[in-house]
C-alpha cells in the first residue's frame, strides 16, 4: 500500500506476519529525477503510475531491506527507483498507523475533490460567462451588420435617386435646347 503526497511517499509491505515501512523523500525525489534526466514532476508521475498498480513492464522487489521498481526496457532492466525499508518489530501496533495512513490519505482525498470541485466551478462560471459575452457579441455583430446593410440601401437609395433626378435633368435641358435651336 502507498500513502501519497505531494513529493513524497509512505509504503506499506505486508508479508505473511510481518510489516515492512518505507519512506520517499523529496530528496530521493530530486535524486532520481537528475539521474534519469526527467523532471520531478514527470518522474513523481511515472512512479505515482507503477506503483499504483501492478505493470507488466516493471518489476518490483524487496531485498535486503529495501523495496525496488525497475523497469524491462528492450531487454534490459533499468532501476527506476527504491527506498529503504524497515521491519517493524511489532506489527500488531502497525495497524494504527496504517489506519492513520489511510485517515490522512482520505483526509487528502477528500481536500483534493473539494479542491477539484472548486476549480471546476471556477471554470464552470468563467464558461457561462465567456458564452454570454461571446453571444452579447454575437448580437451586437449582428445588429452593427443589419445597420450597416440599413445605412448601404439608404446610401444607394439616395444616389439612386440623384441619378434619375440628373437623368430628368438632363433629359429637360436636352429638350430646352432643342426648342432653343427652333
Amino acid at each position: 500500500m502507498v500513502g501519497w503526497q505531494s513529493d513524497s511517499f509512505e509504503v506499506y509491505l505486508f508479508n505473511k506476519e510481518q510489516l515492512w515501512k518505507g519512506r520517499f523523500s523529496p530528496n530521493r525525489l530530486m535524486g532520481f529525477s537528475r539521474n534519469l534526466h526527467m523532471s520531478e514532476v514527470a518522474y513523481f508521475a511515472n512512479v505515482r503510475r507503477c506503483l499504483s498498480q501492478p505493470r507488466e513492464d516493471y518489476i518490483y522487489e524487496l531485498k535486503s531491506g529495501f523495496f525496488y521498481w525497475k523497469r524491462k526496457i528492450k531487454g534490459s532492466i533499468v532501476i527506476e527507483g527504491f527506498l529503504p525499508m524497515e521491519l517493524d518489530s511489532a506489527p500488531k501496533n502497525a495497524h494504527p498507523d496504517l489506519i492513520e495512513v489511510l485517515v490522512a490519505l482520505n483526509k487528502h482525498m477528500k481536500q483534493k475533490v473539494h479542491s477539484l470541485k472548486s476549480r471546476f466551478q471556477t471554470i464552470k462560471s468563467d464558461y457561462q460567462k465567456c458564452l454570454r459575452d461571446t453571444e452579447e457579441f454575437l448580437n451586437l455583430k449582428i445588429e452593427m451588420e443589419k445597420a450597416l446593410c440599413d445605412k448601404f440601401l439608404s446610401l444607394l437609395s439616395v444616389k439612386r435617386s440623384k441619378v434619375n433626378s440628373l437623368k430628368v435633368s438632363k433629359a429637360y435641358l436636352k429638350d430646352q435646347e432643342m426648342l432653343d435651336l427652333h
